[in-house]
């Protein structure tokens, strides 16, 4: 027996919207299923439309019963619920309690997760809850907790009058570090193929490369390097290169912290002289590292700037390094806020 044969029609507006959801709809499900209503209503038969999109009877049944009952709503593809959580509300309030206790060590908070909810779960399922509070970065050594935090403060306030200043052009503003470069330093992150990571030679000790850096806001960076081991009398050398250097006419205010060799005795007696050249120092609170800014710019040389062929011999990073320092300001540069 055959089955009644069942066409839908279509008014001018609704051929349009279909028309629309067949050329333009996001999804292909919602295009197919237009095309088998725009099909059917020029006169295909449902086994026909079957043959054309590649679909069971039923299917184009059913597509046609939804656009009977609601229209172009009725062919979208409905809101899914999608897999339960495997992990409940008290679950995750103890995950909490945990990766408090065992921050770094995974396998330990895997197992206590386990022991104390009795939810059997992989590692990957609790890594993926953490992602959605925590994220998973290098461990920082800090000085901060021993920080004075009102004198923080304060210090950070003077050296924000200190920048307005400058903006205005009453003083030039610097910040002094030193930094030592070495083969034996901390290497950068780099993309490598899977299996073949980079590799540089290692080296349990090697030569030290000392720079000794002003840098202001505004791109310029005087610099004093030295093989020798930084003391008292190498800052002194430096400070003196820099006043020697230094615009004669220009106000210049240098930030530096409180290292021993800025507070001897040696260096406070060359305060007055310098002073004679418009050079005024502005010491940073203790263990506020943060609040210099040259300490970015040593960052930017040791993990971005310099070629890991750098690290091939002591020779070639120095000179890799007088190549960035000579090059700050026009070939390397930082954008301060």
């Amino acid at each position: 027996m055959s089955r009644r044969l069942r066409f839908v029609s279509l008014t001018p507006d609704q051929q349009r919207i279909l028309n629309e959801a067949y050329q333009y709809g996001e999804k292909r499900a919602l295009r197919r299923r237009a095309h088998a209503i725009l099909l059917n209503h020029k006169g295909h038969t449902i086994n026909q439309i079957r043959d054309i999109i590649g679909v069971k009877r039923d299917t184009v049944s059913t597509w046609l019963s939804q656009w009977e009952a609601d229209g172009i709503e009725g062919l979208q593809d409905k809101p899914r619920e999608g897999r339960p959580h495997l992990l409940s509300e008290s679950d995750l309030a103890v995950l909490e309690q945990l990766v408090e206790e065992y921050p770094h060590q995974l396998p330990v908070l895997h197992a206590k997760f386990q022991e104390q909810t009795g939810n059997v779960v992989s590692q990957d399922t609790l890594r993926r809850a953490l992602k959605k509070g925590y994220s998973c970065k290098r461990i920082r050594r800090s000085l901060r907790a021993h920080r004075d935090e009102a004198d923080f403060r304060h210090t950070q306030e003077i050296i924000n009058v200190l920048k307005e200043w400058e903006d205005d052009g009453e003083c030039d503003l610097y910040f002094f570090d030193e930094a030592g470069f070495s083969q034996s330093s901390s290497l950068p992150y780099a993309w490598s193929p899977i299996a073949k990571p980079w590799e540089v030679t290692a080296y349990p000790h090697s030569k030290r490369l000392n720079v000794l850096g002003f840098l202001t806001r505004k791109g310029e960076f005087f610099h004093h390097m030295t093989t020798d081991s930084v003391t008292t009398e190498t800052v002194i050398e430096a400070f003196d290169q820099f006043a020697a250097h230094k615009d004669p006419d220009a106000f210049a205010v240098v930030i530096l912290d409180n290292a021993r060799m800025h507070r001897s005795k040696a260096f406070q007696r060359k305060l007055i002289d310098w002073m004679a050249h418009r050079i005024h120092l502005v010491y940073l609170s203790p263990y506020s590292p943060e609040l210099n800014l040259i300490e970015i710019l040593w960052r930017e040389i040791k993990y971005r700037w310099l070629p890991l062929t750098a690290y091939s011999s002591f020779d070639k990073l120095c000179e890799a390094v007088k190549k960035v320092c000579n090059g700050y300001g026009t070939d390397y540069s930082i954008t301060f806020a």
